[in-house]
């Protein structure tokens, strides 16, 4: 295998910002990067958006299926990985990849073989330039530390090791998945640079406050019957921001 980093797309209905999303990953310099796009039943032009842009940059591929979930679309994603990676991120469709994320991450691994995963922050935008991923000065940001697939970098053995995302869950999938890594204590950092640019915007999964709630608690209530059937501790330190209350900071801000 080579430094080869599969990038996981999930895309529901995503064309009015799939585009810029995918050229902010196109901008990383001196990545090899496998960009893999799950189109989760799409009814509008996400499909022709996505195979225009591939046809001029071939890292790009598109698995077409059925609504299904973002949980399913990242597992069948993860499925879809280049043999040749070693490394795994996630970018939302409507989402933009900080400049030079990966590449420093990517490095970070690799000066560091005993760390799992590379975490980074998340700011919270209204406003940006979608053809240079820069914020537009005067929008409205928050800068949060939390769990976010889009801010991490992974080393492929960590899927190996600990599968994919639960299916059965609506929201909190993630927070589900970040927990099971640090329950088997697994090595990471966390860095205190933006990772990615998180888009606000009327369509997001996440303004159903509640509902993002109840994925945290289910999340939490998993991890702990893990917890106490196998009689293992977690030390969830700053990872760890509910995202109901990143996105009220967001509101008030």
């Amino acid at each position: 295998m080579t430094d080869k980093i599969s990038v996981i797309m999930p895309a529901l209905n995503a064309g009015r910002f799939i585009g810029p999303a995918l050229r902010s990953l196109l901008r990383e310099p001196g990545v090899d990067l496998d960009i893999i796009v799950v189109d989760d039943g799409s009814t509008d032009d996400t499909a022709a958006i996505v195979e225009k842009i591939a046809a001029t940059h071939p890292c790009i591929r598109i698995i077409n299926g059925p609504k299904a979930g973002v949980s399913r679309a990242r597992n069948a994603g993860l499925a879809a990985v280049s043999p040749e990676s070693r490394y795994i991120t996630f970018l939302d469709a409507d989402d933009h990849c900080a400049p030079d994320r990966i590449w420093r991450q990517l490095q970070l691994l690799k000066d560091n073989p005993d760390l799992e995963f590379i975490i980074g922050l998340v700011q919270f935008f209204e406003e940006i330039d979608e053809e240079t991923s820069r914020i537009i000065e005067g929008s409205k940001t928050v800068t949060v530390t939390g769990v976010q697939l889009a801010a991490a970098l992974f080393r492929r053995s960590v899927f190996d090791r600990f599968g994919g995302f639960d299916e059965e869950m609506p929201q909190g999938e993630d927070t589900d998945f970040f927990m099971r890594l640090l329950e088997a204590q697994t090595p990471y950092l966390l860095e205190t640079v933006v990772a990615v640019f998180y888009r606000r915007h009327f369509a997001n999964m996440t303004n159903d406050t509640a509902q993002v709630r109840r994925g945290f608690v289910d999340a939490l209530r998993k991890s702990l019957n893990r917890r106490r059937a196998g009689g293992g501790s977690m030390e969830i330190g700053d990872l760890f921001k509910r995202r109901g209350s990143a996105e009220e900071a967001f509101r008030n801000a």
